[in-house]
This record gives structure tokens, sequence and C-alpha cells, in this order.
């Protein structure tokens, strides 16, 4: 390869491609993959790095992708998102991807030690997380009436905060719900969403995210809940950004940008194996 990158301007066939063409091709690498590293775009079209890096800078100047940590991902317009607006009943929501949401549950509880603090946000692959620690001797918080009602005959020690109670679950919301929870430390807090994009964890109400938002403040670590039909979901309002996480427990393995953007925010990833369902 020609360090200067004047001579090897070649595609994989080994034609050599223009400089208009080489950034086409780049262009089109990232609509498909979403990221693609400096080094593997300069193997694949047989140039030096430095001349990937100017076609990047050309590339970031026209609009057409955004620079990401090594490499390039393409720009949020061509990424593949889907926006959610009308929230499910969460009786239906746990009837989709049930079996996901069983594996994702156990390796969640699996976390949990005894004599710990929780709190477990709204949500259906919460509520199945509940279910799991229904005999465990822990502290819950949460905002769920579901859970509540749940848990209340179950062996932890439960509380609820107060507030006005809202929306299709239904749940605690309001001032008076976040402020019920400034006074309190959490081991875990583990949260759901309707959504994960490289953007950040995804809900449809603002009341519940207020309360998302209070429990994240006040936990030592944030475990998010998604199964990964909720990939590249966003929805009406955002409740954090990726680096507010700090496990996401999934039943697939993200790809492209999503995988890129968890791992520049630290993000660790688990995958739920069918045996987490089976142990449950």
């Amino acid at each position: 390869m020609d360090g200067s990158g004047n001579n090897r301007d070649e595609s994989a066939s080994g034609r050599r491609l223009a400089p208009r063409e080489r950034k086409e091709k780049i262009a089109s690498i990232l609509s498909r993959s979403g990221y693609a590293s400096i080094a593997s775009l300069s193997e694949r079209l047989g140039v030096s790095e430095m001349t990937i890096r100017r076609d990047l800078d050309a590339l970031v100047q026209d609009g057409v992708i955004e620079r990401a940590h090594g490499g390039a991902v393409a720009p949020l317009a061509v990424r593949s998102l889907r926006m959610d607006v009308t929230e499910p009943a969460i009786d239906e929501r746990i009837g989709r991807n049930r079996v996901q949401k069983m594996r994702i549950g156990a390796l969640a509880a699996s976390l949990v030690q005894r004599d710990q603090t929780i709190a477990i946000d709204i949500g259906s692959t919460p509520l199945i997380l509940a279910q799991a620690l229904a005999q465990t001797d822990v502290r819950i918080f949460t905002s769920s009436l579901k859970i509540g009602l749940l848990l209340s005959t179950g062996k932890p020690r439960l509380y609820m905060p107060g507030g006005e109670v809202r929306g299709r679950e239904p749940s605690m919301v309001g001032p008076m719900a976040c402020a019920a929870l400034e006074d309190y430390h959490f081991d875990w807090l583990f949260l759901g969403a309707s959504g994960l994009a490289a953007d950040g964890l995804f809900d449809y109400s603002l009341e519940d995210t207020e309360v998302k938002k209070a429990l994240i403040a006040r936990s030592g670590r944030v475990v998010a809940l998604i199964d990964s039909s909720k990939f590249d979901r966003v929805s009406i309002v955002r409740v954090c950004q990726l680096d507010a996480i700090d496990i996401l427990i999934t039943d697939r393995a993200p790809e492209g940008v999503l995988a890129h953007r968890l791992a520049e925010a630290d993000v660790e990833v688990r995958v739920a194996s069918a045996s987490m369902a089976a142990s449950a």
C-alpha cells in the first residue's frame, strides 16, 4: 500500500477507484453497516489510512457521514430508526417476546444479592424481574402499581413513592413521587424503556420519564432491561444518554452504530441465554 494514498486507490476487486467513487463507496458501506473503522476502510479500499481520513473529512463537510472514535458512522437521518408514539397496555406488552423477556429477567435477578436495596422501574420486563424476586430477601422500591400489587404478599420489603396515579400501567408520577426518592440510595436500578438507540434510552411518557431520571440519579448501578425488538427505536422522550447506563441486559447482541455507541459509552452488554429462562 502506498503511504501517500496516490497510487493504490483500488476496490476489493482490484479496479482503481477515483476519489469520487471511493467516497461513494465509503458512504455506501456506512449506510449498510452503520459504523466502519478507518483501518477496515483502508484495508477494504486499498488506500492508506491518511487517505481515508481525508475522505471522511470531506464527507463530514458534505453532511453525508458523522465522525466517530476510530472511524465514522452514518448520520442519524440515514439510520433505520423507528418511532413509537402510542404506548400499548402492559398486559399486551407482556405477551410480546415473552420468552426473551423471561431470559432477561432471570439474568437480571441473578445480579441481586440478599439484603440489597434495589429500584425496579415500570414496564413489562421489569415486571417479569419482580416476579423472579418475589421470594428474595431484598428491599424493593417501585413506582409501578402492578409490581407493587405483585410484591405486596411476597418476601421483599416493598416501598412505593406517593404522588399522582397515571398511565396505562399505571404508576406513581409527578413532583411528589420524584421528591420521595431524593433521600434514598439504591444498589441497583433495573430500568425499562420503549426503545434503545445510539442517542440513548427512550420512553413513551413524559411523566414516567421524570421518575426514571430521579431513580437514575439515586442509583449506584443502572441496568437497562431491553429486548432486541426495541433496538434502534425512539419514542416521545429521551430518558437518558447511553453513558448513564452501566449494564444492558438483552437477548441478542446489538450491531452496527448501536453496538459502537454502547462500547464508546462503556456500557457492559450481557446477553441472556436460553438456559436463563429455564433456570428462572
